[in-house]
C-alpha cells in the first residue's frame, strides 16, 4: 500500500505500538522458568503492558471515524469490506495450519468464533462498526458535551464491572452504555478536547497516568485480586489506554517526532501500522510455527520476541505485494 503524504504520524505510532502490544500478550510463554518473584513480576509487567493494545486500536478508530459526515450504506460497505475480506483469508490459513498440526474441526470452529481465539476481536469490531453510525450522529449533534455525558455513564459501568457488582439494585443495569464502544468515544474525546495545560504538562500527565495505572494492574494481577476479571473493562486498563494515548499525542505536539518520522525508524513504524490488521492474524500462524523452537530462556526471550514481530509483519507485507491477494492481506 502506498503511504499517503499527509499521514498523522502519532496515529501510526499508536497503531504500531498497539499491534506489538497485542503480540506481547501472546509471546510470554517464551520466557524461561519463572522461579523468583522478580521474574514473575517482570513477566506480568511485560504481559500487562500488552493489554493496552486493544483499547488503543479502538481509541484510534473513534478518533478517525466519529463526528464525520458519511452515507450509512457506504460507511458500512467500506468498513466491513476492510475487515471481513482479510478475516476470511487469514482464518482459512489459520484453520489449514490447525488441521495440518493434527487439530480437530471443533478446534477450527472455536478458532473461527473466537472461543478461545484472538478472533474474538473481529466479532467485537463488527458490533462496534454497526453502532458507530448511531453514536456518530449523537456526537455530531452534541459534540464534546455529548461525549462527556456518554463517557461519564460508561465510566460508571467500568467501575461496576471492575468490582463485578451492582450493589443494592441488581436490576439497575447500566450495561447499555458499557462494553467496548466506550473506547472509540474516549479516543475521539481525547483527540479533540483542549485542556488548560501546556502540551508538555499533558505529555507528562499522560506518562504518569500510564505508569501508575500499569503499576496498579500488575499489583492486582500479582496478588490474584479478582478486580481485573474483565480484562478490557476495568479501571486500570482504561487509564492505561488513556494515558498512552495522551502521552503519544502530546509528545507529537512537542517534538513532531522529527528525529524519527523521516528516517528508517519512522518508515518501519508506518509500515507496521499499515500491516497491523494483517499482523493481528498472522502472528497466530507465526507463534504456532515457532512454538517447537521455544528456548524457554529469559536471555533469549528478546530474540524470540523480535523474530515473532518481524515474521508477523513479513507475511501480510508479502501478501500485499501479490496481485489479487492484496485486498485480503489486511494491509
Amino acid at each position: 500500500m502506498s503511504v499517503q503524504k499527509e499521514r498523522i504520524f502519532y496515529y501510526d505510532f499508536l497503531r504500531a505500538f498497539a499491534i506489538i502490544a497485542v503480540i506481547i500478550c501472546h509471546v510470554d510463554f517464551f520466557f524461561g522458568p519463572l522461579n523468583t518473584p522478580i521474574k514473575i513480576i517482570g513477566q506480568m509487567t511485560f504481559h500487562d503492558i500488552g493489554r493496552i493494545g486493544v483499547p488503543i486500536f479502538l481509541m484510534i478508530s473513534g478518533a478517525l471515524l466519529l463526528n464525520r459526515k458519511y452515507e450509512l450504506g457506504d460507511f458500512l460497505k467500506r468498513r466491513f469490506a476492510r475487515i471481513i475480506y482479510p478475516f476470511i483469508f487469514w482464518i482459512i490459513l489459520i484453520s489449514a495450519q490447525i488441521l495440518y498440526l493434527n487439530g480437530s474441526y471443533s478446534k477450527v470452529w472455536n478458532t473461527f468464533i473466537g472461543n478461545p481465539s484472538i478472533t474474538w476481536y473481529f466479532w467485537t469490531l463488527i458490533g462496534i462498526y454497526l453502532f458507530i453510525p448511531v453514536i456518530n450522529s449523537f456526537i455530531e449533534k452534541y459534540g464534546l458535551k455529548g461525549c462527556e455525558y456518554f463517557l461519564a455513564i460508561w465510566f460508571a459501568t467500568i467501575i461496576l464491572k471492575t468490582f463485578n457488582s451492582y450493589p443494592l439494585f441488581p436490576d439497575f443495569n447500566l450495561d447499555y452504555f458499557a462494553g467496548y464502544i466506550g473506547y472509540p468515544v474516549l479516543g475521539y474525546y481525547l483527540n479533540n478536547r483542549e485542556f488548560n495545560l501546556t502540551d508538555k504538562k499533558m505529555c507528562i500527565f499522560g506518562l504518569i497516568t500510564l505508569i501508575l495505572s500499569l503499576g496498579v494492574f500488575v499489583y492486582l494481577d500479582y496478588n490474584n485480586i479478582n478486580y481485573i476479571s474483565k480484562i478490557y473493562q476495568n479501571i486500570p486498563i482504561v487509564f492505561m489506554g488513556a494515558g498512552m494515548f495522551v502521552f503519544i499525542k502530546y509528545l507529537d505536539s512537542i517534538t513532531s517526532f522529527r528525529h524519527v518520522k523521516d528516517n528508517i525508524i519512522g518508515k518501519a513504524i508506518i509500515s507496521i501500522s499499515l500491516c497491523s490488521y494483517g499482523m493481528y492474524f498472522s502472528h497466530v500462524i507465526v507463534l504456532k510455527f515457532l512454538t517447537p523452537f521455544n528456548p524457554k530462556s529469559n536471555l533469549l526471550f528478546p530474540v524470540m520476541f523480535a523474530i515473532t514481530v518481524f515474521l508477523s509483519w513479513l507475511l501480510p507485507y508479502i501478501f500485499s505485494k501479490i496481485p489479487y491477494v492484496k485486498t485480503f492481506s489486511g494491509v
